[in-house]
């Protein structure tokens, strides 16, 4: 079983590049290994009641919104983790212990070793690092320039703070610079995850 995490502040690419690998393994399998089950999750997920109230949360402004944003989120992801984390041979998460950061920052340490000690982990863990300036041209090209469609923390000053508390938690992760072009990116991650699947067939 394959373990896979691309998280990152918004705007880093972390959806489109969860995308690539999930597209690439499908492929790979239906050539080789039709049996195979491959999912993906991208957190806060919409088809469940936790997902909506972290998104719904994650849309209004306040300290207390980014507590409930964050708990429903840890709830969501700890529901995909049940559900899809014993049958799937390849799993991918986009957005996992990350969420921690949307937390006040005296939280955001100890919450996340906890829940990295209760959670699984993998090798294959990648923070995609994006300058907050670069980010914010993404969601603003995304959202096609209408500021009402954007989060709470979609704007410069939110994500600044948002990657600085990211930075403290990831030492241990794959960094990649994902101020890059998708493609850059996306060759960097296939490079470390060695997208070679004779290992399937063992």
């Amino acid at each position: 079983m394959k373990f896979i995490v691309i998280d990152g502040i918004d705007g880093s690419g972390k959806d489109t590049q969860a995308k690539f690998i999930y597209e690439k393994y499908i492929g790979d399998f239906s050539n080789f290994q039709k049996d195979k089950i491959v999912n993906l999750r991208s957190h806060p997920e919409l088809d469940n009641s936790f997902g909506k109230i972290s998104h719904n949360a994650l849309l209004k402004k306040g300290k207390l919104n980014k507590i409930i944003a964050g708990i429903f989120y840890v709830l969501d992801v700890i529901r995909s983790l049940v559900l899809y984390y014993p049958k799937s041979n390849v799993l991918i998460f986009s957005r996992y212990l990350l969420g921690v950061i949307y937390l006040p920052k005296p939280l955001v340490k100890p919450i996340y070793v906890f829940l990295s000690f209760i959670l699984p982990t993998s090798h294959y863990m990648f923070f995609l690092d994006i300058y907050p300036k670069e980010a914010m041209k993404r969601i603003l090209k995304r959202n096609s320039h209408e500021s009402s469609n954007l989060q709470a923390f979609e704007n410069e000053k939110s994500l600044e703070k948002c990657r600085k508390k990211a930075l403290l938690i990831t030492k241990n992760w794959k960094k990649i610079n994902a101020c890059k072009s998708q493609d850059e990116i996306r060759e960097k991650i296939e490079g470390i995850l060695c997208i070679n699947y004779n290992w399937l067939l063992k």
